[in-house]
This record gives C-alpha cells, sequence and structure tokens, in this order.
C-alpha cells in the first residue's frame, strides 16, 4: 500500500507482539490504523486512531476489491495515504518515546505497513499479532471465565431516587449505566450516546481489573440488559447474590431529580414522542397530559405523571421482593455513604 522501499522494511520489523505481551509493554502507545467508524465502535485501552484510510475511502477500496481485483483496491489505498504520510508521521511525533503498538483489524496489511514506516523512521514499533480481533476474542474470553473477588453491594431503589449520585461517592464503585452510557429504561438513551456490546465489554473489564484488589465493590441493581447491551453472566450472578441495599426517597425529590436529569430543552421532543408510543402502561389521557404539560414547561407535574404511571409501575414489583440488609433515605449523600460504609 505505500511503496516497494518501505515493503521491503518488512524483513527488519520485529515479532508481532500477542495482546498479552502488549498490555504488559510499559510506556506503550497503541496506534489503530483502522477507519474511524471502526474505531469509534472499540478499539484498546488508550488507543489513538491515525486511519489509513477514511470511512468514505474505505468504501472505495472496498468496493474496488470485491468488483476489480485486489492490484486495484491496493494502489487506491496508496494513492490515499500517501496524500496524507506527512501529517501522519508529524501526528506521531511526540510519542517517539513510547514503544508504538499498532493495530488494524486483524493484523493485516494496514498495520504491518505503518509498523515497517515507523520501524524506518526510528521508532520502536511493533505490529499487534491479530489485530483488534484478537484483542476482542482476549476480551470475550476473559468475561467468560472471570473470577470476581470483591463483595458486590447493590443499591436498589425507584427512578429518581439518585442511585448513580450515590456510586460517584464510592471510588470503588461500578457504573454499568455510565460504561453503557444508557439508563435502562425507554427514556435511558436521552442525552446519551449509548455504547456498543463490544465496547461496554470493553470498559468493563478495564474497570473490573482496577477493582479486583477491593473488598467489596458498590453497583446499582439492574436487569440483564441495560439498553442495548448485555451485563456478563457471572457479573449478573453475582448482583443477584450480592448485599441488597434499599435506597428510597419521596415522589417529589425523585421527580426533581428526574427534571435536572432528562428534561433538558434539547431532550423535550424526545420525551414527548416516547411518551405517545408507550403502551400497556400508562393510559391515553396521561400521555395527552404529559404532552401538555410539556409544551406548558410544567416539567415537575410531567415528570410526577410518568414516575407514577410509567417508572413505577415497572419496577415495584421486582423491588418489592428484595430481602434488604440496610434501607437508606435520600436526603443527605453523605449520610448514605457513611450508613454504607459502616454496614460493610
Amino acid at each position: 500500500m505505500i511503496d516497494a522501499t518501505t515493503a521491503a522494511l518488512a524483513i527488519a520489523l520485529p515479532a508481532p507482539l500477542t495482546v498479552k505481551e502488549a498490555l504488559r509493554t510499559e510506556n506503550r502507545l497503541f496506534l489503530d490504523t483502522r477507519s474511524p467508524a471502526e474505531f469509534a465502535e472499540d478499539h484498546l485501552p488508550t488507543a489513538i486512531n491515525l486511519p489509513i484510510l477514511s470511512n468514505e475511502e474505505r468504501a472505495v477500496v472496498g468496493t474496488l476489491y470485491r468488483q476489480v481485483s485486489q492490484a486495484q483496491a491496493l494502489e487506491k489505498g496508496k494513492e490515499y495515504f500517501q496524500e496524507k504520510k506527512p501529517l501522519f508521521l508529524k501526528e506521531l511525533e511526540p510519542h517517539k518515546d513510547k514503544t508504538v503498538i499498532v493495530n488494524c483489524w486483524r493484523g493485516g496489511m494496514r498495520s504491518r505497513v505503518i509498523a515497517d514506516l515507523l520501524t524506518a523512521q526510528g521508532y520502536n514499533a511493533f505490529q499487534l499479532e491479530g489485530g483488534y480481533k484478537q484483542y476482542r476474542k482476549y476480551v470475550r474470553e476473559r468475561l467468560e471465565n472471570y473470577q470476581l473477588k470483591p463483595k458486590v453491594v447493590v443499591l436498589w431503589g425507584l427512578t429518581g431516587v439518585g442511585k448513580t449520585e450515590l456510586l460517584k461517592q464510592f471510588p470503588h464503585s461500578l457504573d454499568l449505566e455510565g460504561l453503557a452510557q444508557h439508563r435502562g429504561s425507554l427514556f435511558g438513551a436521552l442525552g446519551l450516546e449509548p455504547r456498543s456490546q463490544k465496547r461496554f465489554e470493553n470498559l468493563l473489564l478495564q474497570r473490573l481489573e482496577e477493582l479486583q484488589g477491593e473488598r467489596f465493590i458498590v453497583v446499582e441493581g439492574e436487569s440483564r440488559k441495560i439498553g442495548p447491551v448485555q451485563i456478563p453472566a457471572f457479573l449478573y450472578k453475582a448482583m443477584k447474590q450480592g448485599v441488597p441495599v434499599l435506597v428510597k426517597a419521596d415522589l417529589d425529590t425523585r421527580a426533581r431529580k428526574a427534571v435536572q436529569e432528562y428534561f433538558t430543552k434539547e431532550n423535550i421532543g424526545k420525551i414527548k414522542e416516547i411518551t405517545a408510543g408507550l403502551r400497556n402502561v400508562i393510559s391515553r389521557q396521561k400521555k395527552e397530559l404529559v404532552a401538555e404539560l410539556l409544551d406548558q414547561k410544567k416539567y415537575q407535574e410531567a415528570a410526577l405523571l410518568l414516575l407514577q404511571y410509567y417508572y413505577d409501575p415497572l419496577y415495584e414489583h421486582t423491588l418489592k421482593k428484595g430481602n434488604y440488609v440496610l434501607e437508606v433515605e435520600a436526603r443527605n449523600v453523605q449520610q448514605w455513604k457513611g450508613q454504607l460504609a459502616n454496614m460493610i
């Protein structure tokens, strides 16, 4: 994809690093050469993206590969990269003191030629064996066989009691909704950009490794799915068997918190749209009333209706089944923290 001289340098390139070797490497930089769209879906920890091809260029090259020939696809890829090569090297200049580990999708041409190029430029560069595909396999296998050591304390409570706020008071908390970028209900994606299952699992594994030495971790009670992503079986089982704590707050307090979190100017139209589509949960009259209150900017009243007639009926039945070891009021976050710490 670059030129014959650069390609010939492949002979001098060190052997590719395995995923485990790469993750153990100190003062490293993961350089992801995939397209921006591939990178956005998921990538290695702290990786930077310097794509050989943009999303549009990758589509053109892929079409040539499928419909014309591999040779023409390679020529077009070479043409695209030659134009951006000077900027590519300039972007990497601040990282010349690091071990640069280059990956593409499966450890093929894209990462190989860039590792060659960087070696020729004096970098300590390696190709990642198997590329991102192998890293993804590593993450899946680790989560399938994960042995969670800390005890799990699980916060349960109706929408708006402030469980996420409490989580943030503990340095050893696991914010699953934060990792998923989804709050778990039909309204849960408002103002957020939900992550893919791949990205969620990647970030989850990184956070679990950080928490593995703790005596206990604090999580929010969830169903198996949080929006589009699914919690791994071992973690969901640990949550079901964890220490259950019920967090409580009065309805007005919960409505105020819901307004603060959901009812931004950008979200009002979407709230109306989602509310209109609710079926078998809330009556047509109540949905119309919510829409009227939103139009009148009476957000507290609208939130009260949604909590009473949508959220609470969904979750009250589940919460009544809990055998809670502690019940805490939501009035004072610091008081929660002290009660939980003492109980644990």
